[in-house]
């Protein structure tokens, strides 16, 4: 019982790592396979200091633009 605890758990804080991966603009793939082949902490605390892709940051700000205009 408390294996399946663990997997379940692991398996939340990998899904984690791959939406937080998805809001950097990042492949969610990769880095959901680093997750759970190193750890989802340690993917996690990469992913914070990478920034952002260009082309993520481009979208938020055509977005932001698009919310001004309104």
């Amino acid at each position: 019982m408390e294996l399946l605890f663990v997997i379940i758990l692991w398996a939340l804080f990998c899904y984690g790592v791959y939406k937080f991966s998805d809001s950097k603009g990042r492949n969610n793939t990769l880095w959901t396979l680093i997750a759970v082949l190193l750890s989802p902490l340690i993917a996690f605390i990469i992913l914070l200091f990478v920034p952002k892709t260009l082309e993520k940051q481009a979208e938020e700000a055509k977005r932001l633009k698009e919310l001004m205009d309104n």
